[in-house]
């Protein structure tokens, strides 16, 4: 269902003013990013950016053997058909005003998959390929769409592996500035690529991992060095 909340999430508590809006909505329904879009554009008329983050993060693990059929419909449900609803909610009233832009935030995961975690990998690779998608066709219509794949964030959904000093320095070892990511830091990717200063980028792939993409690792050998070239 959708409606305004009375009380705003902690994380979300610094939006709170005249000027904002929260809604709450379960991406997972096929009726309600529609219905979301249009209570926005019933109080505002507009829309300028989409950005679409929800992901379903309950349950992330399991190879495909170990992934039940529901799970799998879930985190395809939130994370791909949640961003397709969404965007095509906006895509009329962006169309009409000529202009907009949408940021998808998909994963490291979307592009080179982690270990047993098939939907989670699965769902974000195609997020990637609907944000291209999109791309190509709207582009001369005056709308953008972008993806921000962020590695590993000090977010709430990151406590788990805090909590294990082994894990977290693995995830550190496999980052080339030798760090996890701040919130922020993605915030301002997407900020960007939702921005006037991105005005000709479209269908682009923006990577923020601190360099874990690019490090020489393999899960089974460990860090692989490389040596001298003669």
């Amino acid at each position: 269902m959708v409606h305004n909340l009375d009380l705003v999430p902690p994380a979300a508590s610094d939006l709170r003013s005249e000027d904002s809006l929260w809604i709450e909505a379960d991406l997972g329904d096929a009726d309600t990013p529609a219905r979301a879009i249009r209570h926005v554009l019933s109080l505002r008329g507009h829309i300028d950016v989409l950005i679409n983050n929800a992901a379903y993060t309950a349950h992330q693990g399991g190879a495909l053997l170990e992934t039940s059929m529901t799970e799998w419909q879930r985190q395809l449900e939130v994370t791909v058909s949640g961003t397709f609803a969404m965007s095509k909610a906006c895509l009329p009233a962006m169309i009409e005003q000529g202009a907009g832009a949408i940021v998808n935030v998909g994963s490291i995961g979307g592009l080179s998959p982690f270990a047993n975690t098939a939907a989670y990998c699965t769902a974000k690779a195609a997020v990637l390929q609907l944000t291209r998608s999109i791309a190509v066709d709207y582009g001369r219509h005056g709308i953008r769409c972008n993806a921000v794949c962020p590695g590993a964030i000090d977010t709430p959904a990151f406590n788990t592996i805090k909590s294990q000093p082994y894990e977290l320095a693995d995830r550190e070892a496999r980052t080339a500035m030798g760090r996890i990511g701040r919130p922020e830091e993605i915030a301002a990717a997407v900020a960007f690529l939702a921005s006037s200063e991105a005005s000709y980028i479209t269908g682009a792939t923006l990577v923020v991992d601190g360099g874990w993409s690019v490090t020489q690792w393999s899960d089974r050998l460990g860090p692989r060095i490389v040596g001298e070239q003669h």
